[in-house]
């Protein structure tokens, strides 16, 4: 197995990978502008390890400046709580990484297979409630991706390197995503990437498989075949938790059988094509978001 220190580049070059991303103000909310002139579009370079909740903020306060606020208009007044973005009509998950949320719905939806700069929908008002949750502050955002990365420690050390880390350790991790820096994060995120246990490697790799109108899939899975001793790759991962998906919705008699053909789809990380024959080991090492969660889009082909 290639070490970590091999092949470091490719977590900076990860590291580094920047979206275009074109913001434009729904129509509806176009139509209660205080000035005459119809607002630009605001254009952003956008991380794609990423939320969307760390630039609202800069997002709000540029077409905010258009309106009037009436605070006697609690359903559309234009507060940052009402601020939610849309592709395609569907309102966008802020919990994602951004660069996630392109490989998804662009590679799924988008007629073109690259589409930049990404033009993203930002609505002022009318919170599609029940189907995303408001944006939250930035604590609250810290904590979303403290406990993200909690998760991916329990799966890989029992959570032991996470809880060995001290209180400026958690917060250097969040101030260097936020302030995108890298070798800040990586000074830390090295401890994370160790092995425990007498083990060469995790004890299960922390991932997510993203299909377009499903919930993420998650299962146990270890990157070694103790019996067969031999690594696992990408390939047996994919076909191990789609062949369980499958088998959960006949046990459920749900009417639409999983597809369980990795040859019907597009295998995406990072916006990337990795070889299916790649270990799940060395993914998870490098190819993993900041996290710790290997984050695997499979785009349907389409016939």
């Amino acid at each position: 197995m290639t070490s970590l220190l091999d092949d470091k580049e490719i977590t900076r070059e990860l590291w580094q990978s920047h979206l275009p991303v074109c913001f434009i103000l729904a129509d509806e909310d176009k139509n209660k502008m205080s000035r005459s002139e119809s607002p630009e579009p605001l254009y952003l370079m956008l991380a794609r390890h990423s939320y969307f909740p760390c630039f609202i903020e800069k997002i709000h306060r540029y077409y905010c400046n258009y309106f009037k606020n009436d605070p006697n208009d609690t359903t559309n007044n234009m507060n940052l709580a009402n601020l939610w973005l849309e592709y395609e009509s569907i309102p966008l998950k802020w919990h994602y990484p951004i660069g996630v949320l392109y490989d998804l719905y662009v590679s799924s939806l988008s007629s073109i297979s690259s589409h930049v700069p990404w033009q993203i929908i930002v609505h002022l008002s009318k919170f599609p409630e029940g189907e995303i949750i408001r944006f939250p502050d930035k604590e609250s955002i810290e904590a979303h991706f403290m406990s993200t990365i909690k998760e991916a420690d329990a799966l890989k050390h029992r959570g032991q390197i996470i809880e060995d880390m001290q209180k400026r350790d958690h917060q250097q991790l969040w101030n260097s995503l936020l302030q995108d820096r890298y070798d800040g994060f990586w000074k830390i995120n090295n401890k994370l990437m160790t092995y425990t246990d007498n083990l060469q490697y995790f004890r299960y790799i922390p991932f997510r498989i993203h299909i377009l109108d499903k919930p993420f899939i998650h299962k146990l899975f270890s990157p070694f075949n103790v019996e067969e001793e031999k690594w696992t790759t990408l390939n047996d991962l994919l076909q191990f938790t789609l062949n369980h998906e499958a088998h959960c919705e006949q046990i459920a008699n749900e009417k639409k059988i999983f597809n369980t053909n990795i040859n019907d789809y597009r295998v995406i990380i990072h916006g990337i094509q990795p070889s299916l024959q790649s270990p799940v080991q060395w993914l998870s090492e490098h190819f993993s978001y900041p996290d710790n969660f290997l984050h695997i889009c499979l785009i349907e082909k389409r016939t």
